[in-house]
């Protein structure tokens, strides 16, 4: 019993220390790039992403819930 809680802690530290190391995914709606959306009519044309505002990466879920986002 005693080992499976030490074994959690483990877990759970290496979880908030991979946050804090890590803290961004990459963006799911542009997939990464650099936070473009590319034309389907002119394709030489873009706009930047909604969902990570062009960056490319969004906050991991973790980060939102234990350190308030960025």
């Amino acid at each position: 019993m005693g080992t499976l809680v030490i074994i959690g802690l483990i877990a759970v530290g290496g979880y908030f220390v991979s946050l804090w190391v890590h803290p961004f995914h990459r963006c799911r709606v542009c997939k990464g790039t650099p936070g473009r959306h590319w034309g389907s009519v002119y394709t030489y044309s873009f706009r930047r992403c909604r969902a990570c505002g062009g960056t490319g990466r969004q906050d991991r879920l973790g980060r939102k819930i234990f350190f308030n986002g960025s």
